[in-house]
């Protein structure tokens, strides 16, 4: 497949970065899902949160629609993918194994 195992930048990293498995093209205002191709296996009481990165809405133009991705327990073993936004008045293409959101 085209997935990039997520990793903590450093020691101290709250999240995971996950990258981005495929390459797309958001225009302008437009939302589009983009792949992963991962999946998590998470027990009965927790909760995977995906967070934009920082530099995604000011170096970018893209923004985590949704805030905060919440994957559920009960959502394995569906690949879970990033709902994003073009913000700037600009086409952006985001390239695959770029790192798009963090994992906590």
């Amino acid at each position: 497949g085209n997935a990039t195992i997520p990793e903590r930048a450093t020691e101290h990293s709250a999240g995971y970065d996950i990258s981005a498995s495929e390459t797309v093209t958001i225009q302008p205002d437009e939302i589009k899902m983009v792949s992963t191709e991962l999946a998590v296996q998470l027990g009965d009481d927790e909760v995977l949160k995906l967070y934009d990165r920082s530099s995604n809405p000011v170096k970018r133009g893209i923004a985590l629609i949704n805030s905060v991705g919440i994957i559920d327990s009960d959502y394995y073993p569906q690949e879970f993918k990033g709902l994003f936004m073009n913000i700037s008045k600009e086409p952006v293409t985001i390239s695959k194994g770029q790192r798009i959101m963090q994992g906590v």
